[in-house]
């Protein structure tokens, strides 16, 4: 079988999982080429995109290049089981992933003789920030060499070459959990200093504000509890990686209490 020229910018492009990382990387990479596909279960989404003017299926097709951005490790498995390999294909893993999630892809191409070309390049991507969206930005990339020069021959189509940082694949899918967890901790460090205050009766803000004068300090803002889908299924991740770890479950449990202690001030206050 032919090997298709790396780089070409005729090449297929299929990117599965178009949750909020997924419509805006479909979106991001249809800027620079029009044969871009997407895939989802979700028919609502489907039909946004589709109104959109974007071409989406539910269906997986054969392609060159893969881009994969559904949430969970399970899924991320289940999709690359799916993809069709026949010519080779180079398949990118934008997910954030359980650490040991590449050597099992690697294990199972190899008792299943496929063939493909494989890298982690883990989304950074946060909403409405278009300083830090999803080509300019720093971002890490961990494969073996192949599968490395692949994707940056890819990649340098969309986004500047020094962005990009080569590592291992161990450190590309642990960098992203931690990452997350790290920011957790950052946050979890704020409410419980709040609630240290305002047991004391010190006002919180002000001193946040004091104390983030000092060039080196940012203490983050303590609000609600630290909701949404990824820092806490991220920091749950490195929490069972690092059986042994202190710290991180300390945060866990800091901000279970500051969950309850702001719904218990609600429920005193009538909110």
């Amino acid at each position: 079988m032919k090997q298709k020229k790396e780089g070409l910018v005729n090449n297929k492009v299929t990117i599965i999982g178009l949750g909020e990382i997924g419509s805006d990387t479909l979106k991001e990479t249809n800027k620079k080429r029009k044969d871009v596909f997407g895939v989802d279960i979700n028919p609502k989404i489907l039909s946004k995109l589709s109104s959109e003017g974007y071409n989406v299926g539910n269906e997986i097709p054969i392609s060159d290049v893969y881009i994969i951005a559904v949430y969970l490790t399970e899924q991320v498995m289940e999709v690359i089981k799916k993809i069709n390999c026949t010519n080779n294909p180079l398949i990118v893993i934008e997910s954030t992933v359980e650490p040991g999630t590449y050597k099992t892809i690697q294990e199972w191409k190899k008792k299943n003789n496929y063939r493909f070309d494989i890298v982690l390049f883990p989304h950074r991507f946060n909403p409405q920030d278009k300083e830090h969206h999803i080509f300019n930005l720093n971002r890490v990339i961990g494969g073996d060499k192949l599968s490395i020069k692949r994707a940056i021959n890819f990649y340098k189509y969309f986004m500047p070459l020094n962005l990009i940082h080569v590592t291992t694949p161990e450190i590309a899918e642990l960098s992203k959990p931690m990452e997350n967890a790290y920011r957790f901790l950052e946050i979890a460090i704020a409410e419980e200093i709040k609630m240290l205050c305002e047991e004391k009766g010190i006002d919180f803000n002000k001193l946040r504000k004091a104390m983030n004068t000092k060039w080196n300090i940012n203490v983050k803002e303590a609000k609600n509890g630290i909701n949404g889908k990824c820092l806490p299924k991220d920091t749950d991740i490195i929490n069972n990686f690092f059986d042994e770890n202190k710290i991180i479950k300390n945060a866990i449990e800091i901000d279970k209490r500051y969950k309850e202690y702001v719904k218990k001030k609600k429920n005193v206050s009538g909110e």
